[in-house]
């Protein structure tokens, strides 16, 4: 039998080098010590003898014996050969009393190579064997910046913790993330010294045995289903998979319950190998207004019943008002047809609040802010007979639409009118949170000043930082005018709020930017109404969907004062209807940051995604953007949802 099976293997090692040499491939097993002559070498540890996947074992450390494999570590030589009838008798062995002795390893960037024991793993890789007995030496490569070195750094510290080398990832970011949704620990639960999660503890046997589990089962059928093609590590599905449902939820889950589960949102793994995941809706599309047939002849004259579910009270909070103040208005549009009700839930409390609002009949659910968005997704998942959108930037599903509004236009606005009302140069702006979009607002306003007074300044002060105030940095630097936040509610304490003139110990109103959430709702209610809910997302594809909406739909405003001097008010309105129409972007080219770098060349225009991505503040800003870990704890949660990655050299 040791003949047929060698031949066998002879075959899959020869098919496989001319497979490698037709794409180019080096076809023999690689060789570590090729690759340490390229990157170099820190140090080596000793793991110990470990349980090691196979499939992580790509090759061996020296060149002596690499022409006897291809580059599957099947053989290559003839069964004549010394080497041919030694990998027979060790399979005979091997199927008689199974692999006796560990292979001795080099572990160097989550891959193994063979020091001794190469005919071992052939034979266990031919048999289908997933895993060998190994003693393992880690190689840690010299230190660089790279993508590749980020990533198995974090995979150290993941291995520390979980003792799993099976789970592979391409995204940085992603180990650490694994490893708090596993341990239940969320950003918002940072330490209040490190702004990062407490050292987690090492996994005890039963959680490894459940997570090792979970993902074996995941990684097949995944992979079975098509995964193999994306270009995203089964990993990184994995980690996305767990932060739609949560690890508790589906730990105990059979094989099938698990299928069915990653079946619901195979899509979504789709969306997050796409090179560009998130489709942006700028404004109204015609296809969300193409009434359905079903709708010219309606079936039924049912209420629809809309929930919109606000994290505080609309009476003290000015986001909360803003969002409460656009229900009220499409209750008045819509009429009888609608039927709509507040609830306010924290985000611990959110998810018994939509099911009670489902139980209640209502078929359409706003989450009107981003710490709803890990609930919503579930939700959404859940009770696929619902339409759930949330409000928030910060990540892509393609079962779960978000909506925001471009208040960024608005805020160039009140610079242009910051800028040529300064009578100093020194202008002050109050930010809240470091978040996605915060630096586009920012960036605006500084883009806005500086058209109209290139030599002005603009001060950036930060109302939620722990030991900060911005008035006193203001008055410090003379600051005249000051932007700060942009609403308000009936019964909140302070006054101050749009833009406004300091004179003396007098303020005086300029302008304020209008945020008009009823005009995105009204769309999106009315396309639920006659049908074309649908057509927007059929329109992309596999992308998620944000409508992203500023003033040329009429969701952004800006309210000036009459005391502004006529010229200003005729640049503002030329302004505004530059924008209206959609001729004039704020982010057109050229555009320097604090460091002096071009981050938008001459003529060039920013992606909806770079703006509201963007991590850097214009060269005429003063300030920085902190760390979520700088804030006052109580903004710490709402920031952790919406965080930004700043790079080490930002500020």
């Amino acid at each position: 039998m040791a003949i047929q099976d060698y031949t066998k293997a002879q075959k899959m090692a020869e098919k496989q080098y001319r497979q490698s040499v037709s794409r180019g491939e080096h076809p023999y097993l690689p060789v570590l010590e090729d690759l340490l002559r390229g990157g170099g070498e820190e140090s080596r540890v000793p793991l110990g003898q470990l349980e090691i996947p196979l499939k992580l074992i790509a090759g061996t450390v020296s060149s002596e014996r690499t022409r006897a494999f291809a580059s599957n570590f099947m053989p290559l030589l003839e069964y004549e050969t010394e080497f041919g009838s030694k990998w027979s008798a060790l399979y005979d062995s091997v199927q008689e009393t199974g692999v006796n002795e560990p292979i001795i390893v080099y572990e160097y960037m989550q891959r193994f190579y063979v020091v001794e024991g190469n005919k071992r793993v052939s034979v266990s890789k031919y048999n289908g064997a997933v895993s060998i007995e190994a003693v393992v030496t880690r190689i840690y490569p010299k230190k660089n910046d790279s993508v590749e070195q980020q990533l198995y750094a974090e995979f150290c510290e993941f291995y520390r913790v979980s003792g799993m080398y099976e789970i592979e990832m391409k995204k940085v970011g992603g180990f650490p993330a694994l490893l708090r949704i596993i341990a239940g620990v969320s950003d918002a639960e940072a330490s209040a010294e490190t702004g990062k999660p407490p050292q987690l503890r090492k996994w005890d046997a039963d959680l490894q045995k459940d997570v090792r589990f979970l993902y074996s089962v995941f990684e097949t059928y995944y992979l079975s289903k098509g995964g193999q093609s994306l270009p995203i590590m089964p990993g990184d599905a994995f980690l996305h998979f767990l932060e739609i449902y949560g690890f508790e939820a589906v730990r105990h889950l059979t094989s099938a319950e698990l299928h069915r589960h990653i079946d619901r949102v195979r899509v979504e793994f789709r969306v997050m190998a796409a090179p560009t995941p998130v489709s942006h809706i700028l404004a109204p599309t015609p296809v969300s207004q193409k009434v359905a047939l079903t709708k010219i002849l309606p079936l039924t004259s049912s209420v629809l019943k809309i929930a919109f579910i606000y994290p505080t009270d609309p009476q003290v909070s000015g986001w909360s008002y803003n969002h409460e103040l656009g229900r009220l208005y499409i209750g008045d549009t819509f009429g009888k047809a609608i039927e709509t009700t507040p609830y306010i839930a924290s985000s611990e409390q959110a998810e018994e609040t939509i099911e009670r609002a489902i139980a209640e009949g209502c078929k359409l659910i706003f989450t009107t802010s981003p710490v709803y968005h890990a609930v919503t997704m579930r939700m959404a998942v859940a009770h696929p007979e619902v339409i759930f959108l949330n409000c928030s930037m910060n990540t892509a599903y393609k079962q779960l639409r978000t909506y925001y509004l471009r208040i960024y236009e608005a805020k160039f606005i009140t610079g242009l009118i910051a800028g040529s009302m300064t009578e100093t140069g020194h202008i002050g702006y109050i930010a809240d949170y470091p978040v996605l979009g915060t630096p586009a607002s920012v960036n605006a306003f500084a883009l806005g000043v500086k058209l109209v007074n290139p030599r002005a300044i603009v001060y950036l002060g930060w109302s939620t930082l722990e030991e900060e105030d911005p008035y006193l940095l203001f008055e410090s630097k003379q600051t005249d005018i000051i932007s700060s936040r942009d609403i308000s509610a009936p019964q909140a304490t302070d006054t101050e709020a749009g833009l406004y003139g300091v004179y003396g110990d007098r303020q005086f109103p300029l302008a304020q930017p209008v945020w008009n959430w009823g005009s995105l709702y009204e769309n999106l209610v009315r396309s639920v109404l006659i049908g074309a809910w649908k057509n927007d997302g059929n329109q992309t594809g596999t992308q998620a969907l944000n409508y992203y909406w500023g003033m040329s739909s009429g969701a952004i405003d800006i309210a000036c004062s009459s005391r502004l001097p006529a010229g200003t008010q005729k640049l503002v309105k030329l302004i505004r209807e530059q924008l209206t129409g959609g001729w004039m972007n704020p982010f057109t080219g050229l555009i320097f940051d604090q460091s002096g770098r071009c981050v938008v060349e001459r003529g060039k225009i920013m992606t909806p995604d770079d703006i509201i991505k963007a991590d850097w503040l214009a060269d005429n800003v003063v300030g920085r953007i902190p760390e979520v870990r700088e804030l006052r704890p109580a903004f710490r949660a709402f920031a952790s949802q919406h965080a930004l990655h700043i790079p080490e050299t930002a500020g």
